[in-house]
């Protein structure tokens, strides 16, 4: 069961409820932190969806003084980030972008990539989402007898994590292994 939760008192109710995972964790405190990771509760954060929201506040229906207000979000939702991580908590990824920004979910690998480290944002987009989905070793990983599916970026996502921000950097998608997309 996963849970859609913002401030803390909400986290650790689920929590204590019994949710195997959070989704955003805004106001993440330490405390709640350690308990999500001794019971094995993963934390999936949405960076995106907030920068989208401070890249067109207008476009979003909300007014310019939100603006202030969505960039305390973006603050907290960084110092939660880093207490799941120093609790040790499991931390997956997700944009909970919708509609037609969709096509920019990849800015959350970005934005995760400079808070933490290229490689650690592809292991959380791979491996620990298919963890949390409860798919491991059926998918987020290249194994034999994995799903298969691969992405080639026409670059070094670890040396430029920007690649992530624009799909048409993805220059081959491989999806139970078909080949979906080729620009190459």
């Amino acid at each position: 069961m996963t849970v859609h939760a913002h401030n803390n008192e909400g986290i650790r109710n689920a929590v204590e409820a019994g949710v195997r995972c959070v989704e955003h964790g805004t106001s993440l405190h330490e405390s709640t932190a350690a308990l999500m990771a001794a019971r094995d509760v993963a934390l999936v954060p949405t960076f995106a969806v907030v920068e989208q929201l401070l890249h067109d506040t207008a476009g979003a229906g909300l007014t310019a003084s939100t603006r202030d207000r969505v960039e305390g979000v973006r603050e907290q939702m960084t110092k939660a980030l880093a207490a799941a991580k120093h609790a040790g908590v499991r931390i997956g990824l997700g944009s909970d972008l919708i509609g037609p920004a969709q096509g920019r979910r990849g800015k959350e690998l970005r934005l995760r990539a400079a808070l933490e480290t290229p490689m650690e944002a592809i292991v959380a987009a791979t491996r620990t989402n298919a963890e949390i989905l409860g798919l491991s070793g059926q998918v987020g990983v290249i194994t034999p007898g994995a799903q298969a599916d691969l992405t080639l970026w026409n670059g070094n996502p670890l040396e430029d994590p920007e690649l992530f921000s624009d799909p048409n950097n993805a220059v081959l998608v491989i999806q139970a292994g078909q080949i979906v997309k080729d620009l190459r």
